[in-house]
C-alpha cells in the first residue's frame, strides 16, 4: 500500500558519518526488498507491517528541504540522499521526487552523496551532469552477489550486479567519486571466491574510485527473518551459518580468516582508495537592498 504523506522537517543528523552525518529519505519503506535490511524494524513504531509492500511518500519533500537549506545556520554539509531507504525504488518511477530534490540542492550548492540499487538513476542522468557542474556529487551502489540465483531471493526488487557497475562506470565519467559497496558480504552465500574475486575485478577494470566491505550484520527481529529466507531457498547452508551467527555478528575467527582473503584482493588488484566527505563551507546569502 502507498500513503502519501505531508512531512515537517526532512533532514536528519546522525553522529556517526555512514558515509555522511546528514541524510534525506524521501520515502519510507523500501519496494527493493532486501531480506537483510537493517532498516525494517523502523516500520512498526508507525504501526506497518511489511516495510517493502507499505510505502510512505513525503510529497512535500523538496519545499521542505528547500525550508532547511535556506537557512542561514545550513553549512553545506554533504548530504547523503537515501539513508534508510532507496531513492530510486519503484515508487520514484511514479512520483518523481528526485529531480524536484536535485532543483532544490542545486539552488543551495549543497553536496551529495547517492546510493541505490537501481538503475532508474540513468533517467536523471543530465540532471545530475547539470549538478556536478554546481556542487560536489558522489555517487555509491551496494552489491551482494553476482549471482543472479541468490541475488532474485535477497533483494528481488534491485537491479542485478552487472547492471549496478555499469550504472556506476557511467556516472564515474560526470561524478566526483563512484562506490561500490561490496556489503553485506554473506557468509557461506556470497564470499566465494569467484564472488569475491569479481567485486574487485570489476571495479578496478570500470574505473571505479573505491570498494567498501563488510560482513552482514544481523540485529533484531531482521535476525529471525533472515534465518528462515536461509533455511527456506538455501537449506544446506542453514545449519553452518546458524552456528556461525549465535550473536548479531558473524563468528569472530571465521571474519578473521576472510577479512585476510579481502586484503589480498585489494593488494591483487591495487584498491585502496577511501570515501572523504566534502567538508562543511558556510554559505553566502545575498541580501536585497529593498
Amino acid at each position: 500500500m502507498i500513503t502519501e504523506i505531508v512531512s515537517k522537517k526532512v533532514l536528519t543528523y546522525h553522529k556517526t558519518g555512514f558515509p555522511t552525518n546528514w541524510d534525506v529519505n524521501p520515502y519510507r519503506g523500501c519496494t527493493i526488498g532486501c531480506k537483510y535490511c537493517f532498516a525494517q524494524y523502523s516500520h512498526k513504531y508507525l504501526g506497518l507491517n511489511s516495510f517493502s509492500k507499505d510505502i510512505l511518500v513525503k510529497t512535500n519533500i523538496a519545499e521542505c528541504l528547500e525550508k532547511e537549506l535556506g537557512k542561514r545556520s545550513w553549512k553545506r554539509e554533504q548530504i547523503k540522499i537515501g539513508g534508510t531507504t532507496d531513492l530510486y525504488q519503484h515508487s520514484e518511477k511514479k512520483y518523481e521526487l528526485l529531480p524536484k530534490i536535485y532543483d532544490v540542492v542545486k539552488k543551495y550548492k549543497t553536496p551529495i552523496f547517492i546510493q541505490t540499487k537501481s538503475t532508474l538513476i540513468l533517467r536523471d542522468y543530465e540532471i545530475i551532469k547539470e549538478l556536478s557542474k554546481i556542487t560536489r556529487v558522489d555517487i555509491a551502489t551496494s552489491i551482494s552477489t553476482f549471482d543472479e540465483s541468490i541475488r532474485k531471493v535477497i533483494e528481488p526488487g534491485g537491479a542485478s550486479a552487472l547492471e549496478r557497475m555499469e550504472m556506476l562506470r557511467i556516472y564515474s565519467e560526470i561524478c566526483h567519486s563512484t562506490t561500490v559497496g561490496f556489503m553485506p558480504i554473506i557468509p557461506l552465500l556470497s564470499d566465494t571466491e569467484e564472488n569475491l574475486d569479481t567485486a574487485f575485478r570489476l571495479t578496478k577494470e570500470y574505473g571505479l574510485d573505491n570498494i567498501v566491505t563488510s560482513y552482514l550484520f544481523l540485529r533484531g527481529d531482521v535476525k529471525p527473518k533472515f534465518l528462515k529466507t536461509i533455511k527456506t531457498h538455501f537449506p544446506y547452508i542453514y545449519s553452518d551459518f546458524s552456528k556461525l551467527y549465535i550473536g548479531s555478528t558473524v563468528d569472530s575467527l571465521y571474519l578473521e580468516k576472510n577479512i585476510l582473503k579481502l586484503h589480498v584482493l585489494r593488494q591483487k588488484y591495487d584498491l585502496y582508495g577511501v570515501f572523504k566527505p566534502a567538508e562543511a563551507q558556510k554559505q553566502s546569502i545575498q541580501l536585497t537592498l529593498f
